[in-house]
């Protein structure tokens, strides 16, 4: 069988991204599938890009991805912006929407959330406002953005629905969050396993990073979220606001 770690939302937290990868060598995974957002949030964009694009096999377009490379989130990003460097701006530009694979006999999509979700939806939300994920013939949907793990089966049909939190910005429990797939590749009917990994890591390290580089934007909703798991942003500024 397969081994596929799912990981996405490393969102510039260097000290999270490095705990992963200690993880990942005890764990004997063949590929690792990144879900999407790599950059932004945290002081470290440039390193969790490199990260990403050297260790993953699959890279998905997160809305950090998509927002911070077209230069549509925030008057606030340039931040970013300049951190990253024009080369990999156009390579987060580039990156694909979703993913779909046939595993252990089932049909498998996976995306990061926005920007294929108009809004943001949970795991946990009425089974009516989620079955247009599975249009018109997946089996099985996974994804991140909401930055905590689910897992939820419908029961108005044999649909299986998982989130698999954030490595970097994670809410809920303020751990390293991601998955383990275990499959075989194909249309045979065979087993399939998901196990979510909840992983400690140097927060204070990420904290004193985020305090010590100039610039940062929303530096305190970030150290809150870090060391809390409560989300503390507001919405961005979008670009032509004054205030």
């Amino acid at each position: 069988m397969k081994r596929i770690a799912l990981i996405a939302d490393l969102h510039g937290n260097l000290p999270a991204v490095e705990a992963l990868e200690q993880d990942l060598k005890t764990r004997s995974v063949d590929e690792i599938w990144c879900l999407g957002d790599i950059v932004g949030k945290g002081p470290s964009s440039p390193d969790t890009f490199d990260w990403a694009m050297a260790h993953c096999s699959l890279i998905l377009r997160g809305n950090w991805d998509e927002g911070v490379a077209s230069r549509t989130f925030s008057r606030n990003d340039q931040f970013y912006y300049s951190q990253l460097g024009e080369k990999r701006m156009r390579m987060l530009a580039e990156l694909p929407l979703e993913h779909h694979a046939i595993i252990s006999g089932k049909h498998l999509r996976l995306l990061h959330g926005r920007p294929i979700m108009p809004v943001l939806q949970a795991t946990h939300e009425p089974e009516e406002e989620l079955t247009w994920l599975f249009e018109p013939d997946y089996d099985i949907v996974g994804y991140a953005d909401i930055h905590r793990p689910g897992l939820r089966s419908l029961r108005s049909a044999p649909k299986l629905l998982f989130s698999i939190g954030s490595v970097g910005n994670s809410l809920g429990l303020s751990m390293v969050q991601y998955a383990i797939l275990q499959c075989e590749m194909g249309a045979d009917p065979a087993p399939l396993d998901l196990n979510f990994i909840l992983l400690p890591y140097d927060q204070e390290r990420a904290a004193r990073d985020a305090e010590n580089v100039l610039g940062m934007p929303m530096r305190e909703a970030y150290l809150q979220e870090i060391r809390t798991g409560i989300y503390g942003r507001k919405p961005p500024l979008s670009k032509g606001k004054t205030e």
